[in-house]
């Protein structure tokens, strides 16, 4: 790997020298705080005392690895997860972050990683140790060691194992298009790289602090969340994901109470706090200490970054801390964001020039009700020693700015492919031109331009819907779905297409709390659903289905995996019409109406025992 220009100033070669280097020079600063009950029970940790129980847990794990040995962590969120991370980079260990153990689903894709990446050791915690050692079987299988038994008397024990920036550091596993989970190969000198970009992007300091409850599991929250404020040596204060997701609250009184500057997750965050924060809630929020309000990892959102800033302005948040960005677990993390203390870029599109992959601005003349219009917010520039250019999928030749095309990622932070899977990383990590300046490129799969030095994000390729000769992306689609009823969740929208004998149709899934059904007039709502189709997308006839929140499959960052959405939709349609065996199906106890070609096919809010229930 090449070393860039932009981490020459860096004095530390991976994550083991720099937690090392912050126990010497500032051992007693907070280096993590941790919210058991995301409110006020909490746990410290400092530098050197986590410098301290990182060598204890590497000379416990140097006691049944060797140097380049995969470690699974599969510990729920906390100080525990942090100590095993940096215990397995002490140790010169590949550390593997999973779903903590819990229902059958995340237990099946543990199956996966583990074939896949054969791990050494496995850590874990308390009552989930028989669990997961039960999983991994009897015979020859990883050892399963207790972290709640951590001596750290064992500090003493742990030897030093030299690595190199090629070395890898950690294996981020994705969903993958077929649900096999692939294992992306970030090594040390990515690691650092993006850190810094990041760092540089966020312009954090000594004495900014990081609030995160996003899963310690997924890169954002292991890099993002956790990760920045050790690369650059400042405190952080996490929560779990479900104290967030049972009440949004707590994020905002977190990054009220301990004065975060940093903090973000996906757009369904910052929509789920529009929608379960009372007005009367705010008078106990100060949000004036918050300066990077990153939003990340899916499609970010005009209507809730102007939403949210017009709500929470009178707490004390500025228009200028919204930070879209983009970025991919093949790229670590961050690609491009937006410049800090800047207002979002936030740009309208002619729709049907998009559609024919050419940007076009709209000049102003007319009004958006006259004319189709598509709002875009830039994800940014792309981060020093890291560009994005956007190539035809087809050609792969390069596109100019203002055409659509597939984004492609080059520099420092370009993962080095899949573990152990040599024909999907030569079909996805390419060889580059000579004029591009780099060995290599990854294509993303992502749609998008570039125009002036920003990213747009239109879509995604594998998704791109197409209805008599017109493309159609799945987000605006689903954009324009979830405001049409306050009982849709804005996480649980899916927008995909089915084939019907010569032609596609297009099918929309939306989750809906329970407690809605109550008072639902279906009739009524897809009428108005129908309605808002045509008129904004010109698609007719879709097919309308709405299930319990939670029924839709997702990745492991929590994203709806459409091409799976499909898959089952399609199954069982077929079982419905009896075009195929009406065997039991996930899809029967999660429907809660369908309507398609103007036929309601099932309807169970007709049902009271069921609404009740």
């Amino acid at each position: 790997m090449t070393t860039n220009d932009h981490d020459r100033d860096v004095p530390y070669a991976n994550f083991s020298e720099c937690l090392q280097l912050h126990a010497h020079t500032i051992p007693d600063r907070l280096a993590y705080r941790f919210l058991h009950n995301g409110r006020d029970e909490e746990t410290l940790i400092t530098f050197s005392e986590l410098d301290r129980a990182a060598r204890a847990a590497a000379a416990r794990l140097q006691g049944h690895c060797l140097a380049g040995d995969r470690v699974l962590i599969l510990l729920k969120p906390g100080l525990d997860y942090v100590i095993a991370f940096m215990g397995c980079l002490y140790a010169g260990l590949v550390a593997v972050p999973a779903y903590p153990p819990g229902a059958t689903k995340t237990l099946d894709r543990l199956d996966g990683i583990i074939d896949d990446c054969q791990p050494t050791a496995a850590l874990a915690s308390g009552e989930d140790v028989p669990t997961i050692q039960a999983r991994l079987g009897q015979a020859e299988s990883p050892r399963v060691l207790d972290m709640a038994t951590l001596d750290l008397a064992l500090a003493s024990e742990w030897r030093t194992v030299p690595v190199t920036r090629d070395d890898i550091a950690f294996l981020q596993y994705t969903s993958g298009s077929t649900g096999i989970p692939k294992g992306v190969a970030v090594t040390h000198g990515n690691l650092i790289h993006n850190s810094r970009s990041i760092s540089r992007g966020f312009l954090t300091h000594k004495d900014s602090h990081l609030v995160s409850w996003l899963p310690p599991y997924h890169d954002m929250g292991l890099i993002g969340g956790i990760l920045q404020s050790l690369f650059v040596g400042f405190g952080s204060t996490l929560l779990a994901p479900i104290h967030f997701l049972q009440r949004p609250l707590r994020w905002l009184q977190a990054i009220s109470t301990y004065r975060g500057t940093v903090s973000g997750g996906p757009n369904f965050a910052y929509e789920l706090c529009l929608r379960k924060i009372k007005d009367e809630e705010l008078a106990g929020l100060d949000l004036s200490s918050w300066e990077v309000a990153f939003n990340g990892a899916e499609h970010v959102r005009a209507q809730t970054i102007a939403a949210f800033h017009e709500r929470f302005a009178r707490a004390g948040f500025a228009s200028t801390s919204a930070f879209p960005c983009y970025g991919l677990a093949e790229g670590t993390l961050m690609v491009s964001a937006g410049g800090s203390k800047r207002e979002p870029v936030i740009r309208q599109f002619h729709a049907g020039l998009l559609e024919d992959n050419v940007a076009s601005l709209h000049d102003g003349q007319g009004s958006e009700a006259e004319l189709r219009l598509r709002t875009l917010v830039s994800s940014g520039r792309g981060i020093p020693g890291q560009g994005p250019f956007i190539c035809d999928p087809h050609t792969e030749q390069p596109l100019e700015d203002g055409r659509v095309g597939e984004i492609c990622i080059l520099g420092d932070s370009v993962a080095s492919g899949y573990w152990q899977r040599p024909e999907s990383t030569a079909a996805a990590f390419r060889p580059a031109p000579p004029a591009l300046g780099w060995s290599r490129y990854f294509r993303t799969g992502d749609l998008g331009f570039l125009l002036d030095g920003e990213l747009f994000v239109t879509g995604r390729l594998k998704d791109l819907i197409i209805v008599n000769g017109v493309n159609h992306h799945p987000g605006d689609i689903e954009n324009t779905v979830l405001r049409t009823h306050d009982s849709f969740r804005p996480d649980g929208t899916a927008a995909f297409s089915i084939e019907t004998g010569d032609s596609e149709q297009v099918v929309i899934a939306q989750e809906i709390e329970r407690r809605a059904l109550r008072s639902l007039d279906l009739p009524q709502l897809f009428s108005d659903l129908k309605a808002r189709l045509w008129q904004q997308h010109q698609l007719a006839r879709p097919v309308l289905l709405l299930v319990f929140g939670g029924s839709l499959p997702r990745t492991s960052s929590g994203k709806i995996k459409r091409q799976e959405c499909r898959k089952q939709f399609a199954l069982w349609l077929a079982a419905l019409e009896g075009t195929a065996p009406a065997e039991a199906h996930p899809l029967d106890k999660s429907v809660v109406a369908v309507e398609s070609n103007g036929r309601v096919l099932r309807d169970i809010t007709l049902d009271s025992q069921v609404v009740e229930a």
